[in-house]
């Protein structure tokens, strides 16, 4: 995929001019030059990328594209939170599913349904399009629902997100023998996509992995 061709749906691109711009960095949020990722100079130079991290059951392998940093942060705040939908293409550049896992399927991480309305989209799902036209790996929202709503993350410790997030989760019996790569933002404890792959597993998936844009160092 081309995801230079994607970045220029955000709208700030005027291509049809002999000097295009103003061109705005997806991280910093200045004017800049940028290149085919959407990044400025500064922003590229400052990125950092994470080494394999430590995978535990029930998941099968983790991916994760970039460490999280301020601008990172703020960045995916825009996206998910203030509804600007024209990041997508621009995180999905950072999710990889690696060859070995032969994945069968991609599912995003799910959002309880009142949540999905009232922010309008789910942005796993956005992300999760994007990855399966650059991989040819199919995706379903159909498979994986949050049947619970939770209160948010973010604002728990470890322990009280584990005990949050418990039993929030169900898997439609199709997924039995599956090998699932579940797509999320950022993974920091574990506990949201450890419960969904609980929950996929218990319906007999025979593989779930992760793959997140970012996360802290680790």
């Amino acid at each position: 995929m081309r995801f230079s061709d994607k970045l220029k749906e955000r709208g700030r691109f005027l291509t049809d001019t002999l000097f295009p711009g103003p061109y705005q960095c997806f991280l910093c949020d200045e004017e800049a030059v940028l290149g085919e990722d959407g990044l400025c100079d500064e922003c590229r130079q400052s990125l950092r990328y994470v080494p394999e991290p430590i995978c535990l059951p029930p998941l099968d392998g983790i991916a994760i594209g970039i460490r999280y940093s301020d601008s990172v942060s703020q960045a995916i705040l825009r996206f998910k939170k203030s509804g600007e939908t024209d990041y997508a293409p621009f995180f999905a550049q950072f999710l990889s599913v690696p060859k070995d896992w032969n994945a069968d399927l991609l599912v995003p991480v799910p959002m309880h349904p009142l949540k999905k309305w009232l922010r309008r989209f789910n942005h796993t799902e956005l992300l999760c399009a994007y990855v399966s036209h650059a991989t040819g790996i199919p995706y379903s929202t159909a498979l994986l629902h949050k049947v619970r709503l939770t209160a948010e993350q973010k604002s728990l410790d470890a322990p009280e997100r584990y005990r949050n997030i418990r039993n929030s989760f169900k898997a439609d019996p199709r997924v039995k023998g599956l090998r699932i790569v579940l797509i999320d933002d950022v993974f920091t404890t574990g506990a949201t996509v450890y419960e969904c792959a609980r929950a996929l597993k218990a319906c007999g998936a025979s593989r779930v992995y992760l793959s997140a844009i970012s996360s802290p160092s680790r």
